[in-house]
């Protein structure tokens, strides 16, 4: 199921900017809700000055990644998001701080995305004021996540381990802040749950791939 989310997320970042579909907004919780198949996860649009990763194929369980990155990602939590996340980048490389910069900007590329998301809602008649709260709390997460992830990759070149990881731990945070915001209103689902639960788990592999650099 883990790998089956993780394959639902390369599509979303491949398609970033050729797909959009209709934004689900917060609504109250409904206790006789039928049961229905696993969500998936939302399909998100970048904003216009965004650019998309290259495209390349869809990454599968039978996708041939490079033995190098699979050894490399192997050695993260979540090694199949790991290699699934890269392979709109892929190219062939043994350098965990090449690597580190490809996730970092995949990465930072998913949650512009989810920026562009939350301000599509936020901007949208239908969303209720007190949504619009906690979005706009959830946009300033976003944006601080950007920088945190655009500081940690400037830190590479010089080797500062302790920036990256601090930087990368703070967008880990930027992620759980927003979900924190709807989690303390009971009644509200929040349309950022799997987004910021995948970006988290994107940044933890990052934190794991920078533990590698000499």
């Amino acid at each position: 199921m883990e790998q089956t989310k993780h394959l639902l997320l390369i599509i979303s970042i491949s398609s970033l900017l050729l797909s959009f579909s209709a934004e689900a907004i917060c609504v109250p919780k409904n206790t006789t809700r039928q049961a229905h198949s696993p969500a998936r996860l939302p399909s998100i649009r970048s904003p216009p000055h965004v650019s998309s990763p290259p495209r390349r194929p869809v990454a599968s369980h039978s996708t041939p990644f490079d033995p190098a990155i699979k050894a490399i990602c192997e050695k993260t939590d979540y090694p199949f998001l790991c290699m699934s996340s890269l392979a709109p980048f892929l190219a062939s490389s043994n350098n965990p701080a090449a690597l580190l910069e490809m996730a970092i900007k995949a990465s930072v590329n998913y949650t512009e995305a989810a920026l562009a998301k939350a301000m599509r809602l936020s901007s949208d008649p239908s969303t209720s004021s007190i949504t619009k709260a906690y979005i706009a709390d959830c946009q300033e997460n976003y944006s601080d996540a950007i920088d945190n992830f655009n500081i940690a990759a400037n830190a590479i070149s010089s080797g500062d381990i302790g920036l990256m990881n601090s930087m990368l731990s703070g967008a880990i945070s930027d992620f759980q802040t927003c979900d924190d915001g709807f989690a303390e209103m009971n009644e509200l689902d929040s349309p950022f749950k799997e987004i910021d639960t995948n970006l988290s788990h994107m940044a933890s592999n990052c934190l794991a791939i920078a533990a590698l650099l000499p």
